[in-house]
């Protein structure tokens, strides 16, 4: 992954400099504000902060001590550019913070030659002059984690300057060198790096990408990254072409998102997906109707946390996936190029790689096609189909208002691996999705109800997933098909079929359907539950039909097609496996959706099945 990383730099113009990083300003000792007068300026909160990139340090760990000090160039805490005392710390502590920063810009500016940074040296080596200028810090309330930056002229910040950017890398290199040896990403022998100095941050967290702190992780008698040489060039570009993904929203999707509270909240529950495409491709490819943007289109089936995207439009997915024979596929060499993805969770010493795929491009194309077959599920209207995401199927098995239900991890891999490189579908998918289908969650207002139908519709997809993948063999899913049902299928239908005329009969006022009541029986042991119900259906609801002209004849013929096909099958099965009560709750949800959408002008009660 690190190498992937490295060789897809050339792609991504705008990178950072080598050590610098996004801050947001919150200070500005501008010292040529009034008239060559230094003035603190700001402060400068939430929306009024100076977003710069600028030098930063991703590893302070450890106590503060004169070989432990690791300021930013020109730019830091105000605990090092102004010495503010930290809460429970010393005034010994921040004297020695600000001795630090002032020594690494005198430094500097005696590399560099550069008047500014000369400038700013100058007025360090006399800050402060006298107890009134920590007496201005204390009355303008500069907190020790605000961000402050230096300025002695109208123009840029003098840490934008090549001069200043070029000195920082030689800093880093030369504090953060280890021995001599081979890196393992580029094969040079030279000087390595002893520890990352770069922190990738996301979702709140901060780490290097690679990191050996404990004695379990050393191997060959190597500590930190002594076992895993990586050389500074590469170390840098590894990390900041990662950074670039994860802070671009056309290169990464939110999949899975911790929101437990206290002391419940981990890490290692966010799942993030990054990707791209090695080599970069023309900003559009023309399709059949429109052009379309090939990468984000590849990334449509990871979803995205938060409300759903617009879909892109059949003529849009039909020119993805005719790509690999598309001239356009052959002028961009889509059976060279490659596509990369990576499934990372953050964690306080190091990221977590969950998974890793590299795959051709004309290869993810004809496997996501596939996958869309899978994934593609009648809305419970019965109106259209949908392509139901990754996060969405995996929300959908978390219990419904459960914040902090935290999502199986190796189901999140899992169905990545199916959509990508055309695994099997994880183990565990189909029990899961079968399992909480079969729960009534009731809603209570119209917003819940929307929210539990869209749930459903996503369980339904999964559950369509999970068969399709669950072996080698093809199996066609997608629409009812009379000559090859089979009875766990069927037995869905004439569920549903009975929860129609229920409705019917009662003018869809009942509190609890047969649904809420028997789903779950019928759906395991259909031969006893089913029987029942059709008994009381023709006694006490098809006579109601009848009388009050509701269609009585349509839903008579249905029911008696539905009992002929469970006939023709076997009977009514016993009981039945976990596969085939996932064909229960397809033929179940399909055969209400095609109810609803026969229902012209008519709002059926609270769905709570």
């Amino acid at each position: 992954m690190l190498r992937e990383l490295i060789e897809s730099s050339r792609r991504f113009a705008g990178l950072p400099p080598v050590g610098y990083g996004d801050v947001r300003i919150n200070w500005i000792v501008d010292l040529d504000a009034r008239g060559g007068s230094p003035a603190l300026c700001g402060p400068y909160r939430k929306g009024e902060a100076v977003a710069k990139s600028a030098p930063a340090v991703g590893d302070r760990a450890g106590t503060v001590s004169e070989s432990n000090l690791k300021p930013a160039l020109l730019v830091d805490k105000a605990a090092y550019a102004l010495g503010v005392v930290e809460d429970g710390g010393t005034e010994t502590e921040a004297a020695l913070k600000l001795r630090g920063f002032r020594t690494l810009v005198k430094e500097a500016a005696q590399s560099t030659k550069d008047p500014d940074l000369a400038r700013i040296a100058a007025f360090l080596d006399q800050y402060p002059r006298t107890p009134a200028d920590m007496k201005l810090i204390r009355e303008r309330n500069v907190k020790p984690s605000d961000i402050v930056a230096f300025k002695s002229s109208p123009a840029d910040f003098p840490f934008e300057k090549e001069s200043a950017q070029a000195f920082w890398r030689k800093r880093l290199e030369k504090d953060y060198a280890g021995g001599a040896a081979e890196c393992c990403l580029c094969g040079a022998r030279g000087p390595v790096l002893r520890i990352l100095p770069w922190q990738i941050a996301f979702m709140g967290y901060s780490s290097p990408i690679s990191s050996s702190n404990s004695t379990a992780f050393n191997s060959y008698g190597k500590n930190q990254t002594g076992n895993s040489p990586i050389c500074f060039e590469c170390g840098s570009k590894a990390s900041q072409v990662l950074q670039h993904l994860l802070d671009s929203e056309r290169h990464h999707r939110v999949l899975t998102r911790d929101e437990a509270k206290g002391q419940g909240r981990s890490p290692l529950k966010n799942q993030v997906a990054v990707f791209w495409v090695r080599d970069p491709l023309p900003s559009e490819a023309e399709g059949e109707e429109r052009s379309i943007d090939v990468e984000t289109l590849l990334a449509e089936a990871l979803g995205q946390d938060g409300p759903p995207l617009p879909p892109p439009s059949p003529e849009q997915v039909k020119a993805l996936y005719g790509l690999p024979l598309s001239r356009y596929g052959s002028a961009v060499h889509l059976d060279r190029n490659r596509f990369y993805l990576a499934v990372l969770s953050p964690n306080k010493s190091r990221l977590v790689v969950r998974e890793w795929i590299d795959e051709s491009l004309d290869a993810v194309c004809k496997r996501l096609e596939r996958f869309d077959r899978a994934r593609t599920i009648i809305t419970p209207d019965g109106a259209g189909d949908e392509r139901i995401t990754i996060a969405e199927m995996i929300h959908s098995m978390r219990p419904w208002k459960a914040a902090s239900a935290a999502p199986d991890a190796n189901q999140v891999r899992g169905l990545i691996r199916t959509a990508y490189a055309g695994a099997r579908a994880p183990a565990g998918l189909l029990e899961k999705a079968v399992l909480r289908f079969r729960i009534p969650d009731r809603a209570v207002t119209r917003e819940e109800e929307r929210e539990l139908s869209r749930r459903r519709m996503a369980l339904a997809a999964t559950i369509k997933v999970a068969l399709r993948f669950e072996t080698k063999e093809e199996r066609t899913l997608e629409t009812l098909d009379a000559t090859r049902k089979s009875a766990a299928h069927t037995c869905g239908e004439l569920l549903a079929v009975l929860e129609e005329a229920q409705g019917r009969s009662s003018r869809w006022r009942v509190n609890a359907t047969l649904v809420d009541r028997f789903y779950g029986s019928a759906s395991t042991a259909p031969a006893t539950i089913l029987t029942l119900l059709v008994k009381r259906a023709t006694q006490a609801h098809f006579p109601k039909i009848r009388k009050e002209r509701l269609r009585y004849e349509e839903l008579s013929k249905q029911l008696e097609d539905v009992m002929t096909s469970i006939d023709e099958a076997g009977g009514y099965p016993k009981t039945l496996t976990m596969r085939e009560q996932g064909e229960f709750a397809l033929g179940f949800y399909r055969q209400r959706a095609a109810f609803r959408s026969q229902r012209p002008g008519q709002t059926p009660g609270k769905e709570n099945q």
